[in-house]
């Protein structure tokens, strides 16, 4: 897996380790498409919150972006909303 700044920018700010990006992405709990973008949106509850991890996936898995949150289902509902999701 390679790491952008900007995700290990975000996983300094949230305290979330590699290793729990990594489990995220091989066995997410929830898995969607960014129909806007075309990546992939791993979703698996990290402690108290949920980890999200925003990552493209060709020949090696690129993590764009990764941050935690309490409110999954409000996140989850506005992008289906506005059509950014696929499932």
């Amino acid at each position: 897996m390679i790491f952008t700044s900007h995700a290990k920018t975000r996983m300094e700010e949230y305290g979330i380790k590699e290793d729990g990006v990594e489990e995220t992405v091989r066995e997410p709990e929830k898995l969607f498409l960014d129909i806007k973008t075309g990546g992939l949106i791993a979703i698996r509850k990290y402690g108290e919150k949920h980890l999200v991890v925003v990552y493209e996936s060709n020949e090696e898995i690129v993590i764009v972006t990764v941050f935690s949150t309490s409110k999954i289902n409000k996140i989850v509902e506005n992008r289906v909303r506005n059509g950014r999701l696929g499932l």
